[in-house]
């Protein structure tokens, strides 16, 4: 019993002892934690806070130091250019006023944050507006001399100023002309428009002297300009279906007056057409052009020539027959049918030839 009894007290003595130990033990082990963690919080807002405003207050400090140190200069700076602003608007104002004979016609653009404008005393000014023919709005070349300075700057008209522009004298067809008739000057009436609708080359009058066409088809209302109408210029004109390689004559074309449609290669005179054929097939109508021109085929084989030998004191003429074709200045081979005889000669014209020995 005694054994038995003296087990069970030793065990729930051990027992006893052993909770509250374990328990104490495990609370010190959580709240030294606990309290470390609070602490570790609160001492870096602690530590951060006066850090973070030390290091606020020495900025503001440096700030201040850097603005006592450069506030003069940049005062100064201010102040001259504010100084020379001034003195530009006193002197662009009065130029403006001499220019145009008005004060406060114009608004100029010195107050722009971009401008910067050097202290100078005297400063120059030029734009190509006049008191004659005002604008809207310019632009003013500003120069300083003393510095090597220029700027442009704009100018806009206030309410005080009068735009007024000279009207354009223009011709405008009463009826509707079409392209390639011609005209004068009882074919337009005279009208006024300003400057701004009036196309570039507008024709205000009519040469009286000379002949017009028109170039395209105009309409009651349409601003005649110098594109519009053309003095005629005499060209060649087929009056006959040409076919290919035939060779021209005067009696082949017709000099006309023609006005539009007219080629750039346009062939205006018969001499240009002399112991030329024609390239291609030209139809009645058609302008005769330099590219519708080729070498002229004079001397056809088979053909009769009359062949020319001439000497100091002699010229002899006589009928040969062509061996092969010639053109213009070839050399061909040609046979006298009584003789039999081959000769050799230069090709001088449509069915003509000389020997080459003669010289003409």
């Amino acid at each position: 019993m005694i054994n038995v009894q003296t087990t069970l007290n030793t065990k729930l003595s051990t027992t006893l002892s052993t909770k509250p130990s374990t328990a104490l033990n495990r609370k010190r082990r959580t709240k030294p934690s606990a309290i470390r963690v609070r602490g570790r919080v609160g001492g870096f807002l602690l530590l951060s806070i006066p850090a973070m405003t030390l290091a606020f207050l020495g900025f503001v400090s440096l700030i201040g130091l850097m603005g006592l140190v450069l506030s003069p200069s940049v005062l100064a700076n201010t102040t001259a250019q504010s100084s020379a602003v001034k003195r530009l608007d006193v002197q662009i104002n009065t130029w403006s006023e001499a220019q145009f004979g008005q004060k406060g016609a114009y608004a100029f653009a010195t107050q722009d944050r971009r401008l910067q404008v050097p202290s100078c005393q005297t400063f120059s000014f030029s734009s190509n507006v006049s008191a004659t023919e005002p604008k809207s709005a310019f632009m003013v070349n500003v120069a300083c001399a003393e510095v090597g300075w220029s700027r442009f700057i704009r100018a806009k008209a206030t309410e005080q100023v009068v735009i007024e522009a000279a009207l354009v004298d223009v011709l405008t067809p009463i009826t509707v002309i079409e392209a390639g008739k011609s005209v004068s000057a009882k074919d337009f009436t005279a009208s006024q428009l300003p400057p701004h609708r009036t196309p570039q080359g507008a024709i205000a009058r009519l040469d009286a002297s000379a002949r017009w066409f028109s170039a395209r088809r105009m309409r009651p209302g349409y601003v005649v300009t110098s594109k519009d109408l053309r003095q005629p210029r005499r060209v060649l004109v087929v009056n006959k279906a040409l076919p290919a390689g035939t060779l021209l004559t005067k009696q082949s074309f017709n000099v006309e007056e023609r006005a539009v449609n007219i080629p750039r290669d346009a062939i205006t005179s018969m001499e240009n057409i002399a112991n030329l054929a024609a390239s291609k097939l030209l139809h009645p109508g058609d302008i005769l052009r330099r590219r519708d021109l080729t070498k002229g085929k004079l001397i056809k084989r088979g053909e009769k020539v009359a062949l020319l030998s001439q000497g100091l004191s002699f010229a002899i003429s006589s009928e040969v027959v062509a061996l092969e074709d010639g053109f213009l200045g070839e050399q061909v081979r040609l046979l006298n049918p009584e003789s039999q005889r081959r000769i050799s000669a230069i090709v001088t014209g449509a069915s003509r030839a000389k020997t080459l020995s003669t010289k003409l």
